[in-house]
């Protein structure tokens, strides 16, 4: 009778602190994440390439495809070069200074490292109003130089010496390239006539990306 008495008061007493042991509530709640994608940004072309103002000869003698060029560099502290066909049959001549063409970007991360992707392909630069057969101009060998972040006044080259932003997410660079006299064919009838007077003017494409 006596181990029974003391499992009755075990058991009571298990009884007791199982209902005196407090209740925990609980409550639940759906939790939100959320983010603001913005990957677009803005991009200026502020100043286009300008060679100036030139005299320009073609070389309608020459079957070989020589040609005049003239090159204005994008670092804008440096003058444009001009190289004239063997002879001088092809020429050009500067009359009034161009200056390099300019990109600003605003509205990119702070300090973020910006790739430059310039055309590779030749553009032709033509008058606005020209007779059949006149001769127009080729641009080729577009070039960048930076002009903002941690690689300012320096040539931008891709995957090396990228455009940087500064610490309010702007950015900027210059671009040049060379300028060439079209190339007279004999026979081809494609350019029969000296350049007229004018401005002659070609569009190409420059992207700039994270």
């Amino acid at each position: 009778m006596k181990n029974i008495s003391m499992v009755a008061k075990a058991v009571g007493l298990a009884l007791v602190m199982v209902v005196s042991a407090p209740v925990m509530a609980a409550e639940t709640e759906n939790a939100t994440a959320s983010v603001t994608v913005k990957n677009a940004f803005e991009m200026v072309v502020a100043k286009p390439l300008n060679f100036g103002e030139i005299t320009a000869v073609v070389d309608l003698t020459d079957t070989d495809g020589v040609s005049a060029s003239i090159t204005m560099s994008p670092n804008p502290t440096e003058q444009a070069t001009v190289v004239n066909g063997a002879g001088n049959a092809a020429t050009i001549r500067s009359l009034v200074p161009g200056e390099p063409g300019e990109v600003t970007v605003a509205g990119v991360a702070p300090y973020s490292e910006l790739s430059v992707t310039l055309p590779t392909t030749p553009t032709n630069v033509v008058a606005a109003s020209a007779p059949p057969g006149s001769p127009k101009f080729v641009l080729s060998t577009i070039t960048a130089f930076i002009t903002s972040g941690d690689n300012d006044g320096t040539l931008y080259v891709n995957d090396t010496n990228k455009l940087t932003a500064d610490g309010q997410g702007n950015a900027s660079f210059n671009f040049g390239g060379t300028l060439t006299t079209d190339v007279y064919v004999a026979d081809s009838n494609v350019i029969d006539r000296q350049y007229q007077d004018g401005e002659f003017t070609g569009t190409f494409p420059i992207t700039v990306s994270y």
